[in-house]
């Protein structure tokens, strides 16, 4: 026995219409810059985890920053 459910026919162009529409979206995107398109493809192009251990490594041998001068030592500009 076929237990499938059967799509009505408004259904089913419902359903094609959508697969289309979200097909030519995933093609065509348009940026209005640079750095929206870098921040586009940086959430979706996975790193390597070859890349982000090195990257944790090197972050890792960095200086740590002095710690922040007080309100009035920057006052006085001591």
């Amino acid at each position: 026995m076929n237990h499938r459910k059967k799509l009505t026919s408004q259904q089913q162009a419902d359903e094609q219409q959508h697969a289309l529409s979200h097909q030519e979206t995933q093609q065509q995107q348009e940026f209005r810059s640079v750095e929206e398109m870098l921040r586009h493809d940086a959430l979706h192009t996975p790193v390597p985890p070859s890349v982000a251990r090195r990257l944790q490594e090197s972050i890792a041998q960095l200086p740590s920053p002095p710690p922040p001068r007080s309100w009035w030592r920057r006052f006085l500009g001591g």
